[in-house]
């Protein structure tokens, strides 16, 4: 099995991290699957800006959006059986859905469908309002409003550099992590979604799995194994996605003939 990992870092900015991705990505993945993992261009992101900062702005996110959905294609085109994007905005996930017919799995999604397995109120820990803010109306769309116990942010905000920082062993976050997360179990939340995936890393790194007895879902395990799981029931069961209503499929001359045409405006022709 074959799955394309497509995260919205520029690794080069953040060595430490990408060498935690692989390392925890050999631990996680089955034995007979090869985890690709992808990242943005290198400089992507103006130099010294952190991802997230970049995320305020709505047409940034989907430009780099339109980057995630090309790249699903070449997965399907290039052999992959799978494609798990890494970043809890889901950017480009249900997009990229109508276009291939290989299985395509996004963090906030497949934690929010996960946690429900464990718990009855899941509770998910944002780095900033900000992208608060982004995962905030995908609640709605996923049909989860019910049953969240809430969306925090961690107090004082870190920004991605400083968790790069932290994997050198410098920084206070796992108990800074503590001490918001139990804002969210006084709230109910009886399963913690870390809703951010270099956070996420970091309390793996640190060997966080619980707070107060309430158990932490490990997000970058939590995409893989959904999407090895949807990949072993296309070939078992013949399951695949739906092409009526959401993921509808457009003919392959329309898409060909609208990214020609979309590369041809963004050259400004």
């Amino acid at each position: 099995m074959k799955i394309w990992h497509q995260s919205f870092t520029d690794f080069e900015s953040m060595p430490s991290y990408a060498r935690m991705l692989a390392d925890h990505a050999r631990q996680i993945c089955s034995t007979d699957t090869v985890l690709d993992l992808h990242g943005l261009l290198p400089g992507t992101y103006p130099e010294g800006v952190p991802p997230l900062e970049m995320f305020q702005y709505p047409w940034v996110r989907n430009m780099l959006q339109l980057k995630c959905i090309e790249n699903c294609i070449r997965a399907e085109r290039e052999g992959y059986d799978a494609v798990a994007i890494t970043n809890f905005g889901d950017p480009g996930l249900e997009l990229a859905r109508s276009l291939v017919d290989i299985p395509v799995v996004s963090t906030l999604e497949s934690t929010l469908l996960v946690s429900c397995t464990i718990g009855r109120r899941p509770g998910l820990l944002a780095l900033d309002e900000m992208m608060a803010g982004v995962i905030d109306p995908l609640i709605d769309d996923y049909g989860f409003r019910d049953r969240l116990a809430g969306v925090d942010t961690l107090h004082p905000h870190v920004s991605e550099f400083d968790l790069e920082a932290g994997f050198n062993g410098t920084g206070d976050v796992m108990e800074r992590f503590r001490v918001n997360a139990r804002r969210l179990i006084a709230k109910g939340a009886d399963v913690l979604i870390p809703a951010e995936g270099v956070l996420n890393l970091l309390l793996v790194k640190d060997g966080l799995q619980e707070v107060d007895g309430v158990p932490l879902l490990d997000s970058f395990g939590v995409v893989v194994a959904m999407a090895e799981m949807l990949v072993n029931l296309r070939r078992r069961t013949g399951l695949k996605v739906s092409r009526s209503g959401a993921y509808a499929r457009p003919p392959a001359p329309t898409v060909e003939h609208i990214r020609a045409m979309t590369l041809r405006a963004l050259q400004g022709e």
